[in-house]
This record gives structure tokens, C-alpha cells and sequence, in this order.
């Protein structure tokens, strides 16, 4: 048996892709990809960049865990239009930067909404990190992968107008992450689950920030937090 890359847990069953039905999967995509066009106004380009994502995720899938297996053949809902939201709600940027990408959301589907600004991703796994490169490329969208640890991107996040991470960590560890190294006007938008609540309690104990709390669109109980003016509490 060959040896996992550098940076990569050994293969276990509970890490080993599930066998996907993708006769299955397909029919759910194409009625997701229906309703993701008639309720979701992108350009032409923009949704064939976004076909290539899809195309590319499946395939990979079938080796790698990138997503919940149970929200592949849904993913233009789950996913999509879920990090749609996310690119709706930016202001104009040069340089985005996400961390933790993993399977590319929300930076892919950002990148393919706005190709002519760069978004970077930070992924420490190598099998992902070969993912968002080989996405990048299909795509042709412009952004760096920087398969790294989140500890050691601090250059890669001074020189982001946008910092965006999706389920990665607790607000106050986010908020840990990212103050060294961003200014205080950079904008943060990290999406968050029904616990939104209590992590934001819980960063206020050692964080002053401002915030601006949006709804998701797509999923209850789900809200994207728009953070900035990040400072520490002190005493």
C-alpha cells in the first residue's frame, strides 16, 4: 500500500468515500441544476464555469470525501446557491482569501462569479488541495492554492480586502486566526450554523468587533456573520 501524501491522515474506513449511485446523483443534479437556473440569475459564463465545478466534484467524490456524500446529488442547493449568497453579499475586492476550502465552498463558486478578482484558498489537506487546483484550472478562474496550514498563511491573509470561511471553526478561534495579520477594515464573512448564537457570546468575551448578522437564504437556522474592526479585549 502507498503511503498518504505529506500533510494527510492515513486512509481509514470512516474517511473512505462511500459508493455513490450516480445514476442517481445525476438525476438529482440535473432537477437541482432546473432550479438553481430559473431561481438564480447568473450569466451564461458564470453558470458553465459552474457546470465544470459540478462535473469535476462528482469525479473526485468517488475517491476523496470534498462533501457530505448525502448532499452531492442536492448540490446545487446545498452548495451553489448557499455560497451564492456569500458572493451576493461582497463588496468589490481585489484579493479574497478563504480559509479551510476543502472542496472549494464558497471560494470556487465566488471565483466563478467574479473571474476577474483573485481568491485565494488555504487547505492543508494535499488530496484536497489537489482538488481545488485541478477545480481552479477546469474553471478558469484566477487564485492561488496554498496548501498550508492556516498558522503559517499570515502573509496570504495581509493582503486580503475579503477573508470568507464556511463551517471552519469557532468565531472566537476565527477570530484568533485571522486578527494578526488583517487590517481592521477587512471584512470577514464566515458562515455559521443553528449555534451562531452562542459562538458569538462567546467570542464577545475576548473580542471587540463589529458585526452584521445576515439570514441565509437557503438554509434555516444558518447566517452568514459579516465581521470587522477585529480587536482584543483587554482586561
Amino acid at each position: 500500500m502507498s503511503a498518504s501524501p505529506p500533510g494527510d491522515p492515513p486512509v481509514t474506513e470512516e474517511r473512505r468515500p462511500k459508493l455513490l449511485n450516480l445514476e442517481a446523483i445525476a438525476a438529482q443534479q440535473a432537477a437541482g441544476r432546473a432550479w438553481f437556473a430559473e431561481n438564480t440569475p447568473v450569466s451564461r459564463e458564470t453558470l458553465a464555469r459552474l457546470d465544470g465545478y459540478v462535473g469535476l466534484l462528482t469525479d473526485w467524490q468517488t475517491r476523496m470525501n470534498l462533501v457530505a456524500p448525502s448532499t452531492l446529488g442536492d448540490v446545487w442547493r446545498r452548495h451553489i446557491a448557499d455560497s451564492i449568497s456569500v458572493e451576493r453579499l461582497l463588496p468589490t475586492f481585489s484579493r479574497a482569501v478563504d480559509l479551510g476550502s476543502g472542496g472549494g465552498l464558497p471560494a470556487l463558486i465566488v471565483a466563478a462569479c467574479r473571474p476577474n478578482c483573485s481568491v485565494d484558498m488555504v487547505e492543508s489537506s494535499q488530496k484536497k488541495a489537489r482538488f481545488l487546483t485541478a477545480a481552479k484550472a477546469e474553471m478558469g478562474v484566477t487564485g492561488e492554492v496554498h496548501p498550508i496550514r492556516i498558522e503559517a498563511a499570515g502573509q496570504i491573509l495581509a493582503k486580503a480586502d475579503i477573508v470568507t470561511a464556511r463551517a471552519l471553526a469557532p468565531l472566537d478561534d476565527l477570530m484568533a486566526m485571522v486578527h494578526p495579520h488583517i487590517s481592521r477594515e477587512t471584512r470577514c464573512f464566515f458562515q455559521k450554523g443553528r449555534s451562531h448564537e452562542q459562538e458569538i457570546a462567546a467570542a464577545t468575551a475576548n473580542w471587540k468587533f463589529t458585526m452584521v448578522i445576515h439570514g441565509s437564504q437557503v438554509e434555516a437556522d444558518s447566517v452568514i456573520l459579516e465581521v470587522a474592526d477585529i480587536a482584543p479585549r483587554r482586561g
